[in-house]
């Protein structure tokens, strides 16, 4: 048998460079999509280090790319009242129907890829890698 766990990030790598190059022409990465995925369907003003642990990322990484795309003037960083230390971070209202489009892309692709699936293996599929998850998380 195959590592499977060697398998799996292999894969995880492979769906990540696709998604790096379906999302190119936004001038966006994947990881960059990931935390305005975050920003964007937050339910309540987020930070970053909330998005960090949401994502199971480090600190350091998440600050970097949320500095890169607030360079590119996606995300904007608004005073938290409640903690002098941190922002809230928001989406630049022009950029809202651009999220739209690029999720299109992303759910797009992620249709493309898992088409080799039947609908019930993608659901098992799903409820594998959910369970993987919630058993990994530190």
């Amino acid at each position: 048998m195959q590592n499977l766990s060697y398998l799996i990030i292999k894969a995880s790598r492979h769906l990540k460079n696709k998604l790096d190059k379906a999302l190119m022409e936004f001038d966006i990465t994947a990881a960059q999509f990931s935390v305005i995925i975050q920003i964007h369907y937050s339910d309540a003003p987020i930070t970053a280090a909330e998005i960090s642990k949401l994502l199971g990322s480090d600190r350091p990484t998440i600050s970097g790319i949320i500095n890169r795309l607030q360079k590119k003037g996606i995300v904007l960083k608004v005073a938290n009242p409640n903690d002098k230390r941190s922002s809230y971070l928001e989406i630049c209202k022009e950029y809202n129907k651009l999220v739209d489009k690029m999720k299109t892309v992303s759910d797009e692709l992620t249709i493309d890829i898992f088409s080799i699936y039947s609908n019930e293996e993608a659901e098992k599929f799903t409820e594998m890698i959910c369970k993987l998850n919630e058993g990994t998380e530190e």
